[in-house]
């Protein structure tokens, strides 16, 4: 997995925001818990939190008794809920060097998540942070290989230009379905067992070795 495949000339280096960029895991359990009663399904308990981790959404879902339906309106309730709290977050530490350090290198960097992008753009100002060259938004929780097809079609990348960088199951997916590379970080919101299950092109233990890809 820390082998890049042949022909690789990487150009772009896209990043999720949740969980990669910023340590949100609080915040959303938090989030999740706060619409328990409205959605039916029972609040996630301290202890269970690492469990939780090593389980794919819908297995965490059916863990908490959540119906697959009731997610995308909860997901909905969720991010306008975020923008709130969006002040209380903090960048990844180490992860503001590494942008530093890719800037340096004439790598172009972004975002692409499925959070929305008011939110993103609020905690980038709040954080004085002005590293990203663009922000995308994915139109749902598992479309992100379609945003990230959006993407590279407008901005004229290739798949051997481009590695996008998540911590989640569903980024390592969405990546193979479209066949661009990924590094999967294990600082975010899943265990590494359960990234490693999906073949990511990379595992990233530290913000750090973001750049040794390069």
């Amino acid at each position: 997995m820390s082998q890049a495949t042949g022909g690789f000339m990487l150009k772009y280096i896209v990043f999720d925001f949740d969980g990669t960029l910023v340590n949100s895991r609080p915040l959303a359990i938090q989030l999740f818990n706060d619409f328990a009663d409205k959605y039916g399904y029972r609040k996630i308990n301290d202890d269970e939190v690492e469990y939780l981790a090593t389980l794919s959404i819908p297995d965490r879902l059916k863990t908490l008794g959540c119906p697959m339906y009731k997610l995308p309106l909860l997901v909905m309730d969720m991010k306008k809920k975020y923008k709130k709290d969006v002040s209380t977050l903090r960048s990844v530490p180490g992860i503001r060097e590494v942008l530093g350090e890719l800037k340096k290198q004439g790598v172009m960097i972004g975002i692409l998540s499925s959070n929305y992008e008011v939110n993103i753009r609020s905690f980038l100002a709040l954080n004085e942070i002005d590293a990203f060259d663009f922000v995308f938004t994915a139109r749902n929780l598992f479309g992100k290989d379609n945003g990230i097809l959006r993407l590279m079609k407008e901005k004229g990348i290739s798949r051997d230009e481009i590695l996008y960088v998540g911590d989640e199951l569903r980024d390592i997916e969405a990546c193979n379905k479209i066949h661009i590379p990924c590094a999967a970080v294990t600082w975010g919101f899943e265990a590494e067992e359960l990234l490693v299950s999906a073949n990511p092109q990379y595992i990233i233990h530290e913000p750090g070795e973001i750049c040794n890809i390069l």
